[in-house]
């Protein structure tokens, strides 16, 4: 008998399925903020939603937790799905964790797109330290929130705590970028008006596989992806990718560190 899954989860039925996107949210969200977007995509790709605690159906749970807990249980539970070609895709935050996992659970990911996801703590020019206090501060600034939202008592609401405690997370996994190389396919957007992750860094992510690398920009801010035009484009390669490797029966690339 299986143990329930708590981290991962389908959020659409999956039948005769030829591959799989798993899908990892951007700070404050839940996969099911996805589920429209990703309807376009074929019904024989499974989609996987990876929720972490504090929002929808773990709604209950204190929020985030340690990094290291995140990825040892997302990347368990994508190893004990049946084996199919799969591709990862994050979104802001959600691209952190996705190299993360990738970099620590190689096994059931093929590739990954990463959209508005920041290359690494050095591709922004931080006016102090990314690992100090004042360096969690000066990220807590950029997204418009105050460090007292991480307490329960301190009268912002659930979504700026769940928001709060996310950003924690993306530190660390931004801080715990260096140094890896993945061996898989890696495809990075940026958009051109993205005040919080410029365009300009989007080069930084070849430096994070011995893969192939390919990069785009569309026009839009930091959640350029739900803009229709770019959906279509986004979905489109997702696809093409994805039928790539469901031919090419390529479910296993490695990592070098």
């Amino acid at each position: 008998m299986h143990s329930p899954s708590v981290w991962t989860g389908h959020l659409r039925p999956a039948t005769h399925s030829r591959s799989r996107l798993v899908v990892f949210p951007h700070a404050g969200a839940g996969p099911r903020t996805y589920a429209r977007l990703l309807s376009g995509l074929p019904g024989d790709v499974e989609l996987i939603g990876v929720t972490l605690p504090g929002r929808e159906r773990r709604a209950d749970e204190t929020p985030t937790g340690p990094l290291a807990a995140a990825v040892q249980g997302i990347g368990s539970e994508l190893a004990a799905l049946p084996p199919l070609p799969t591709l990862y895709w994050g979104h802001s935050m959600g691209s952190l964790l996705a190299v993360t996992v990738a970099a620590h659970r190689p096994g059931p990911c093929a590739g990954l797109v990463l959209t508005a996801g920041i290359p690494g703590p050095d591709a922004l020019d931080f006016a102090v330290p990314l690992d100090s206090p004042e360096g969690l501060e000066l990220m807590f600034t950029r997204h418009r929130l105050p460090l007292r939202a991480l307490d329960t008592g301190s009268g912002h609401s659930t979504a700026d705590y769940v928001l709060a405690h996310d950003l924690v997370l993306a530190r660390s996994a931004l801080l715990g970028l260096d140094g890896v190389r993945l061996g898989l396919p890696l495809t990075a957007y940026a958009g051109a008006d993205d005040p919080l992750v410029p365009a300009s860094t989007l080069p930084g992510w070849r430096d994070f596989t011995t893969g192939g690398f390919r990069s785009r920009t569309l026009a839009g801010g930091h959640f350029f992806p739900f803009l229709p035009s770019n959906g279509r484009v986004l979905l489109a390669d997702i696809a093409a990718t994805l039928q790539s490797c469901a031919l090419a029966g390529d479910t296993t690339r490695g990592v070098v560190r």
